[in-house]
């Protein structure tokens, strides 16, 4: 078996600058290649600071990168945007600025695109179990309840 090349330390930040030129990074997603390369967890921090200092890497401009591509070619709602952003430990400031930049006319119009398209495509024995399996799948997309029951003409998930 193949033995993996250890990376130094400069090796690593001239990976990092041509990955972060092409695409936006996040500092945790960099910091998990530069480990698996074989760079120290204090060789990694000081990378990272470094990039962070150049301006290559940055929260605030990943979180807002991040909810924006999610939501146009995912399909994810804020919650699932949430889930994912804080997966990849983003602060919470960098998380709300995100969210709050989408664009709520196109948040509502993927929100609704979803919904018909899962209400065409599901069958169920009465139109109260369809309702209910498109707003679990809508929901489960990571979209609030309170704008999907409406779009089903329910407002309470439990009445029948």
């Amino acid at each position: 078996m193949k033995q993996p090349r250890i990376l130094t330390p400069e090796q690593a930040y001239l990976r990092a600058t041509a990955d972060c030129a092409r695409a936006e990074h996040c500092r945790h997603d960099l910091m998990q290649r530069m480990l698996r390369g074989g760079l120290s967890r204090e060789d990694c921090e000081d990378v990272l600071d470094r990039l962070e200092d150049e301006g290559y890497v940055n929260s605030q401009r990943y979180a807002q990168a991040y909810a924006h591509d999610k939501l146009r070619y995912e399909r994810w709602g804020r919650q699932k945007i949430r889930q994912g952003l804080a997966a990849k430990r983003i602060p919470e400031a960098d998380i709300r600025t995100a969210l709050d930049g989408l664009d709520e006319e196109e948040y509502r119009t993927i929100l609704g695109e979803v919904v018909r398209r899962k209400l065409a495509a599901t069958t169920a024995e009465t139109d109260f179990q369809r309702t209910q399996k498109v707003a679990r799948y809508a929901i489960s997309r990571g979209f609030e309840p309170a704008l999907v029951f409406p779009l089903l003409g329910s407002t309470d998930p439990f009445e029948e």
